[in-house]
C-alpha cells in the first residue's frame, strides 16, 4: 500500500494581497524599530556620552578652581556629561546637597530625552499586535459577509481565513523584535546612566 502525501505551496503574494495596507504599515513599522535600535547602539556609548579626556580636564580644573574655565569648557563641549558637571559648577556656592540635586535633576533631563527616543520601540511592540489582529478582523468580516453561498465560495472561505490570520502572525513577530530591542537597549541606557551618574557626583567633593 503506499501512501500519496500532498504538499501545498504557500503563495506569499497571496497573503500580502489578502490585507496589503496592514502588511506596508507592518513593515514600515519593523523598519523604524530596526533604524532606531541601530541607531541607538551606535550613538549610545560611554566614550561619547562621558569622553574619559574630558572627565580628567574637568577634574583637573577644578582642583585648580578654575571654576570659569571648567564652566566655559563644559558648555563649549558636546556630551551627555557636560551639562551635569556644569550644573553643579554654576551650584557650587550653594552647598553639596545642592549641587548634588541639581546634577541629578539635570541629570533626569538629559536622560528623558534619550527615554524618549527607545520608547518609540515599546509603542511599536504595543501597536503591531492590535494592528495585526485589525487584519485578521477585517478579513474574517469580509469573508463571512458573502450572503450567496456555494460550495465553491464555502472552501474559498476556509483559504480566505488562513491568508486573513497572517497579519496577526506578522503583527506577533514585529512586537516580538520590537520588544528584544527596547529590552537590550534599556539595560544598556540603565548601566550608562548608573556610570555617568556616578562620574558626575564624584566631582562634587573635587568642587567643594
Amino acid at each position: 500500500m503506499t501512501i500519496e502525501s500532498t504538499t501545498s505551496s504557500f503563495d506569499l503574494m497571496k497573503v500580502f494581497q489578502g490585507c496589503p495596507i496592514i502588511y506596508i504599515l507592518l513593515l514600515l513599522m519593523s523598519i523604524a524599530s530596526f533604524i532606531i535600535w541601530l541607531y541607538s547602539m551606535m550613538t549610545l556609548r560611554l566614550s561619547s556620552m562621558m569622553p574619559t579626556f574630558f572627565i580628567l580636564e574637568m577634574r583637573k580644573l577644578l582642583q585648580d578652581k578654575h571654576f570659569d574655565a571648567a564652566l566655559a569648557k563644559c558648555r563649549q563641549a558636546n556630551n551627555f556629561t557636560a551639562g551635569i558637571i556644569a550644573a553643579g559648577v554654576v551650584a557650587r556656592k550653594h552647598g553639596p546637597q545642592v549641587m548634588m540635586q541639581l546634577m541629578q535633576s539635570e541629570g533626569r533631563r538629559c536622560a528623558n530625552r534619550i527615554w524618549q527616543r527607545i520608547s518609540f520601540l515599546n509603542e511599536i511592540a504595543v501597536i503591531a499586535p492590535m494592528l495585526g489582529l485589525l487584519g485578521t478582523v477585517l478579513g474574517l468580516f469580509f469573508a463571512f459577509y458573502d450572503n450567496n453561498r456555494s460550495e465553491a465560495s464555502i472552501n474559498a472561505l476556509f483559504d480566505g481565513l488562513g491568508i486573513a490570520v497572517g497579519t496577526t502572525v506578522a503583527g506577533l513577530i514585529v512586537a516580538i523584535v520590537a520588544m528584544i530591542f527596547y529590552t537590550i537597549l534599556k539595560f544598556k541606557v540603565v548601566r550608562l546612566l548608573s556610570a555617568i551618574e556616578s562620574a558626575s557626583l564624584s566631582l562634587v567633593s573635587v568642587i567643594e
